[in-house]
């Protein structure tokens, strides 16, 4: 027999030996249910009737024509279906095991090797969610650049943002997050995310997820108690980034009046500018189904009949209390002065009258001089009216303020408007010269001066004073009446 044949004999009987142990091998145990992020063995196909032979080894040898038992690892080699990039789990992983050990470079050669970048242990974890774990930020730059996948979640629902966030990686988490998508505020996932982040105590990290989403949440407990804790804190950015992604202005938990009215009746100043400061609409309105609690804030009956039945704004809210740093701060940011009530037409301004703080008043109409500056001081036991200028009385009249049952009201006020030919609507008579006095229904204006109180409240003039100070006195002067 020839060399040739003998060497033809013998790799028939190798390749057969190897196809009868191939044969032999037992099926692996049955696959239990595809998790849904992990990739699935494909099942094996039916079992059907093969020719088996080798190579040549003469026209008088065959092989005999038997049924093959095909196994998954047969499969698994020629089926054109299996993808090769799934995750693989097996329990140990020369991948994950490498990660572990911090072995970045073994990583790195056995993904460029083949092995997939998505190769996950016995629990789901994969090397992205290890390197985001330990912080290594070149080596989740070289995984996310292999395609490694954001959202891939181990076997507890915890994706890599999750990993690098509990062990306070922040580098980490920056990183992720901008490989993903922008986070759907009606996902579960989503939100989840959003708590993680919070339960973290990094404000930093919280505001890095919370920028992912869009400007249109709802108010949660969580996301109330971020801005609490951004607030006690004075964090303006988070304050500012809550703000901005939340349409509605924030409330107490179970409660509709936002949380800078309740600065604005509490005298909370701090807190007021904060939030004003970081976004707040200045032009807000208050509920008229206030909250008990906010309503027990404010002492003015007046007041709080129009939060109740008219409906308010917080303008309105600090000119009715008197609050003028509050008025001149909501001004400063945009209120509108010129807003009134829906049923009363109430300006921001008449409650401000109410209240006798001429401050507040001077500030809703525009402007007007200080008391230091120039006023008007009204001695109802003298009746006697000074002008005082820069210190100095400059101008002195008799007057005439109202009799029993119509007592002209001690205070301070301010003229706010002027009337040259008013008329009085109550008592159909005329009064030249009228200067108003902080809105109410008197003021000053010429008359017939008795050397005593005789008028309805009103302030009486001789002829020639009253058309003085309704020249010499802009609207806006202070007026003392005492």
């Amino acid at each position: 027999m020839r060399f040739s044949t003998i060497r033809n004999i013998l790799g028939s009987l190798a390749l057969g030996a190897l196809i009868v142990y191939t044969m032999r091998l037992s099926d692996p145990p049955k696959a239990q249910p595809p998790s849904p992020s992990v990739a699935t063995v494909p099942a094996p196909l039916p079992a059907e009737a093969t020719l088996i032979a080798g190579p040549s080894i003469g026209i008088e040898t065959q092989l005999p024509v038997v049924p093959a038992r095909r196994s998954h690892r047969i499969d698994n080699c020629f089926n054109p279906e299996t993808d090769l990039s799934a995750p693989i789990v097996r329990g140990k992983n020369a991948v994950i095991t490498a990660a572990l050990k911090e072995e970045w470079e073994i990583v790195r050669k056995l993904i460029d090797a083949g092995a997939p970048v998505e190769s996950a242990d016995e629990t789901g974890l994969t090397a992205l969610m290890v390197a985001a774990q330990r912080g290594n930020i070149e080596m989740l730059r070289t995984l996310l650049e292999r395609q490694a996948r954001i959202d891939f979640m181990d076997f507890e629902g915890r994706t890599a943002i999750h990993y690098a966030m509990a062990a306070g990686k922040r580098e980490a988490v920056e990183l992720l997050v901008l490989y993903a998508p922008r986070f759907d505020p009606d996902s579960a996932t989503a939100r989840d995310l959003l708590t993680a982040a919070l339960a973290t105590g990094d404000m930093a990290i919280f505001q890095t997820i919370l920028e992912r989403f869009p400007p249109t949440l709802e108010w949660t407990a969580n996301t109330r108690r971020a801005l609490e804790a951004a607030l006690s804190h004075d964090m303006k950015e988070q304050v500012r980034l809550l703000l901005s992604k939340h349409p509605a202005p924030p409330t107490r938990e179970s409660g509709t009046v936002p949380l800078i009215a309740y600065a604005i009746a509490s005298d909370d100043l701090p807190l007021f500018r904060t939030l004003l400061a970081c976004g707040s609409d200045p032009n807000l309105a208050i509920p008229k189904a206030a909250e008990k609690e906010f309503l027990a804030l404010i002492k003015s009956k007046y007041l709080r009949i129009y939060v109740q039945e008219d409906g308010v704004n917080l303008l309105m809210l600090a000119a009715g209390l008197g609050k003028a740093d509050f008025v001149r701060a909501l001004l400063d940011a945009g209120a509108d002065r010129n807003r009134h009530t829906p049923r009363e037409k109430m300006l921001p301004l008449y409650f401000a009258a109410w209240t006798e703080n001429w401050q507040c008043v001077q500030m809703l109409l525009g402007g007007g001089p200080g008391p230091e500056q120039l006023r008007v001081e009204i001695s109802l036991a003298q009746q006697h009216a000074a002008v005082i200028k820069d210190g100095i009385t400059v101008f002195t009249t008799k007057v005439s303020t109202g009799r029993n049952g119509f007592t002209t009201k001690p205070g301070y006020y301010v003229i706010t408007d002027k009337d040259r030919d008013h008329r009085s609507t109550i008592y159909k008579c005329p009064m030249p010269y009228f200067m108003r006095l902080s809105c109410r229904d008197f003021g000053m204006h010429e008359g017939v001066v008795q050397p005593y109180p005789a008028s309805h409240g009103c302030i009486r003039l001789p002829g020639d004073a009253a058309k003085k100070l309704f020249v010499d006195l802009p609207i806006g002067t202070v007026v003392s009446i005492n």
